[in-house]
């Protein structure tokens, strides 16, 4: 038993050192193997200064050259509508009509007021007449013919009074007929036969708007304003041709051209308001309609970094600085609010020649030494990588 006991022991202390040398080996090794990666190699660009283009962007409304909001002139009933939404109409055609019964009796009568005042004026008019005669006979007195004079100017201004109400009665009855004031394209129609409208409605009867010429409106502030205008502060200045993105995301193959500056800031937003003419001659453009208007900037001498390049930490952006021995700094940056969706403009903590990670930038920490690559070596590094491993997944599935 004692010689079992024995030889059970000696045979654990040697396996056991077996083991601790095994381990002791794999060790090594991963050690070996982790010293002979090195420093990560990742890509690394030098900044240059050139020119940069880009376009500032604000929203817009689109509005007809002209817009005409169609509101009844008088009260009434409407018995019949002409039009349709969408329709083309041209300036004066009827739209409209409304129940014209009481206007209809209203000029009647005041046809009849008139021709009753024109028979009073006749008979003051052959009052006057004899008057005068029997006072150049002196058969009547001065007073007499005095009095018969008022008469007459008495009848002669019922006269008038009379045919000013007959031509307010007739223009009351032409208003029953709702005429467009402008050429252009029906909107929606928000009254139907039936309905009770008057001057007071609180929508207009429907909108005609003349698109032939669109007017883009939008906002920018005092000091974009005389951006635009070169510093000079002249409206009359020249002002740069701008594009119109639709709210479908497309462009419209047009360019407009700024036209009008409103003349006064809104107290409100400090913002002023400017109108941009876009030619609408296929109707592409509706009133009422919202877009983009685009506004081209050029920036000469600008140090542009990737956005992917940058980190954001407390609305602030960096970049990791790389020195000459691949050593990471993690800088502040300010840039311009105009991008073009795929760089940043840098207005300061960076200057041309300096040298910035452009990938990599979640796997690496402020003073950790890197092996640069150019960015071409880069790219093809990782396609390599990625064939290799498309290959070994290949050969997976055989087996």
């Amino acid at each position: 038993m004692t010689r079992r006991r024995l030889l059970t022991s000696y045979l654990s202390l040697v396996l056991s050192g077996v083991g601790m040398a095994l381990f002791s080996s794999c060790k090594g090794e991963q050690s070996q193997q982790m010293g002979a990666q090195g420093p990560q190699e990742l890509p690394v660009r030098t900044l240059s200064a050139g020119a940069f283009s880009a376009d500032n962007s604000y929203p817009a409304v689109i509005r007809g050259e002209d817009d005409a909001e169609i509101r009844p002139k008088v009260s009434g009933f409407i018995t019949k509508v002409f039009i349709t939404e969408g329709q083309s109409v041209r300036a004066g055609q009827p739209l409209f009509q409304l129940d014209d019964v009481t206007f209809r009796a209203a000029v009647a009568q005041a046809s009849a007021s008139l021709s009753s005042a024109q028979a009073t004026l006749a008979t003051a008019q052959l009052n006057h007449r004899n008057s005068q005669d029997l006072l150049a006979k002196n058969i009547i007195s001065a007073s007499n013919f005095e009095e018969v004079s008022n008469a007459l100017k008495s009848a002669e201004a019922n006269v008038a009074v009379a045919k000013a109400a007959l031509t307010s009665a007739r223009e009351n009855l032409s208003y029953c007929t709702v005429t467009s004031p402008v050429s252009g394209v029906i909107g929606s129609i928000n009254y139907r036969i039936g309905n009770l409208v008057s001057p007071q409605s609180t929508s207009p009867l429907t909108q005609v708007s003349n698109t032939r010429q669109a007017y883009v409106y939008f906002s920018v502030s005092e000091r974009e304003l005389q951006t635009l205008m070169g510093g000079t502060g002249d409206s009359a200045g020249k002002l740069p041709k701008v594009r119109l993105r639709l709210s479908d995301g497309s462009e419209y193959p047009a360019e407009g051209t700024i036209q009008g500056v409103s003349g006064v800031v809104d107290k409100v937003t400090g913002a002023i308001t400017l109108r941009v003419d876009f030619p609408n001659s296929e109707g592409r453009l509706r009133s009422g309609s919202t877009g983009t208007i685009l506004v081209p900037t050029q920036t000469e001498g600008a140090i542009l970094v990737p956005q992917t390049a940058t980190v954001e930490m407390l609305h602030k952006k960096f970049v990791y600085s790389v020195d000459k021995e691949g050593k990471l700094t993690f800088t502040e940056i300010t840039v311009s609010p105009v991008d073009d969706g795929q760089s940043y403009t840098v207005t300061s903590g960076l200057k041309a020649g300096d040298r910035i990670l452009v990938a990599g930038t979640t796997g690496v920490k402020e003073g950790e030494t890197i092996k640069p690559l150019t960015e071409e070596a880069y790219a093809k590094q990782q396609e390599a990588i990625k064939q290799q491993m498309m290959g070994k997944g290949a050969s997976a599935e055989k087996h």
